[in-house]
């Protein structure tokens, strides 16, 4: 009951008896792409399974259980936040700001499959957006997942946009426990031109009208609308099961209409914004990374030239005028929940799947160690969490489905390497772990590196990576970002890091193929470079 409410319809029984019959025992295992050229040309070679029955609710959610809205940005730097006035406003000035969010594997896919798994990829199986090691296709237990431990604990459930790469109604169920499964149907999203498979109906919208940030944000006030009055969206508003709501409102912007790593065109902004911000300047431009000659690259970027400002210049501003459509969704979906007397009761968290370099050591795109494509924005509000909290220990993607879960009461079906951010949020825990693990995995055994691009760990001060070339000899990066944060400055070889270095690979060695608990270890201070 909510104080301060009369008593709600809430009392949530058990209804599992009156839902369609349980799940067959054994997870659906997703077929492997046969052809992944067509694949990747978003072309799915083998046929559908189509929707299945929902499983079983095995409990009443708790008469005081928050509705949960989890809103996704694609590609979104923690910069780029200075673009969206009104989610700082109505999210983080009335809520918590964490001030070091990382996407510790910071690639759409992996990402993704951390926010519905709650684990790392050594544990849930992806590491890439595709290929041998990575898509939809290499998750394991994919209908052991967040939404059917939230679903199995009396919530509604919703997804609404970008799902996870290589997820195609032709080829893919739907995973278990959404109640509501409206995403994209096709690799690359869109903005005026994207396809939608909502509820077992694929649908095109390329009437040059349609956009899809819109569409994303119409249909999560819809969901908001006809849960929080009791209806139920899949008969046209009848009367339905009063129980609250997670939903996933994820959004595609401001990713570019294009691949990672050889991208030529950036996002396609609403048209009323595509004259904003003319003048813009990509914050890359005034950082020595941008045009810096590197000694000692990593292996990713070794060679490549420096970027032309113009073409950044615009792709910049594109992704900033797309993200205005966005802050004007988060807008909605606040003033929604207000006008169905549900806000107080809601948590509602902000982030994105990964940052983004935009020209930074000579790049264009994600993936890498450094600062532009691990860190994120995380903006939570929600009842008990005070205005303006500031969280500074540094937290990650894979703790928001612990959070999830946490606030849910659900019980999860596989162990998760996440902890709960709740507490911390409402300043009633601090959360102790010191070392994050960093990596990315690559697509196929052609990269000569096993299932791994690199694996890392990134404290408060120090990043350090180690990655395998194909000649099979390891290559080391080290960055005191104190002293060097536009990560410059290679500190492996020296002799005055030596001390730093050998902790950070002690630190690596007791993360690597960690699960549960062992992944948020506090190790303490890190030794302090030599004198000299």
């Amino acid at each position: 009951m909510r104080a301060g409410r009369p008593p709600s319809p809430r009392t949530r029984l058990v209804l599992g008896g009156l839902l369609v019959a349980a799940l067959a025992a054994l997870p659906l295992v997703a077929e492997p792409v046969a052809d992944q050229a067509s694949a990747d040309a978003g072309t799915p070679p083998v046929a559908a399974e189509g929707i299945r029955p929902l499983p079983q609710v095995s409990k009443a959610a708790a008469p005081d259980a928050p509705n949960i809205i989890l809103i996704t940005t694609d590609d979104q730097t923690l910069d780029d936040l200075r673009h969206m006035p009104q989610t700082r406003k109505k999210l983080g000035k009335h809520g918590a700001v964490f001030k070091d969010m990382v996407s510790p594997h910071p690639l759409c896919c992996p990402a993704r499959a951390e926010i519905i798994s709650g684990q790392y990829a050594q544990n849930n199986g992806v590491h890439s957006n595709g290929g041998e090691w990575g898509g939809y296709m290499a998750l394991r237990e994919p209908d052991n997942t967040l939404q059917r431990w939230l679903y199995e604990a009396g919530y509604h459930t919703a997804v609404v946009g970008k799902f996870i790469n290589y997820w195609f109604p032709e080829t893919q169920a739907v995973p278990l426990g959404w109640e509501w499964f409206d995403a994209s149907a096709k690799n690359s999203f869109g903005y005026y031109d994207f396809d939608m498979f909502t509820n077992g109906e694929r649908t095109r919208y390329d009437d040059g009208e349609s956009y899809s940030t819109t569409y994303t944000t119409e249909r999560t006030v819809q969901l908001v609308e006809d849960w929080s009055a009791g209806r139920d969206p899949l008969r046209d508003g009848a009367p339905g099961e009063d129980k609250p709501f997670f939903i996933w409102t994820s959004y595609y912007a401001p990713h570019g209409e294009c691949g990672e790593g050889s991208c030529k065109v950036g996002p396609a902004p609403e048209k009323r914004y595509r004259d904003l911000y003319p003048g813009a300047t990509p914050p890359s431009f005034a950082k020595a990374s941008y045009d810096a000659r590197l000694d000692d690259p990593n292996p990713h970027i070794k060679g490549k030239a420096v970027l032309d400002r113009a073409r950044i210049a615009q792709f910049h501003r594109q992704r900033i005028q797309s993200l205005r459509s966005v802050d004007d969704g988060v807008t909605a979906i606040v003033r929604a929940l207000r006008a169905a007397g549900e806000l107080d009761d809601t948590v509602v968290m902000f982030t994105s799947d990964n940052g983004y370099l935009l020209g930074e050591h000579r790049y264009l795109g994600k993936t890498l160690a450094y600062e532009e494509a691990l860190r994120v924005p995380l903006l939570v509000r929600g009842p008990g969490i005070a205005r303006r909290t500031k969280v500074k220990e540094p937290v990650t993607t894979v703790d928001l489905a612990s959070t999830v879960v946490d606030l849910a009461g659900a019980t999860p079906g596989r162990t998760l390497d996440g902890r709960s951010l709740a507490g911390a949020a409402r300043g009633r825990a601090r959360l102790r772990a010191d070392t994050v693990l960093v990596q990315a995995g690559a697509r196929s055994a052609r990269a000569g590196t096993g299932p791994w691009m690199f694996r890392g760990v990134r404290t408060d001060r120090y990043t350090l990576t180690k990655w395998r070339k194909r000649s099979g000899r390891i290559h080391i990066d080290l960055f005191d970002r104190r002293r060097d944060p536009e990560q410059v400055d290679n500190l492996a070889g020296t002799r005055r890091y030596r001390p730093v270095r050998l902790e950070l690979k002690k630190r690596l060695r007791a993360l690597d193929g960690c699960a549960g608990s062992d992944c948020f270890q506090r190790f303490g201070p890190v030794p302090a470079p030599r004198r000299g």
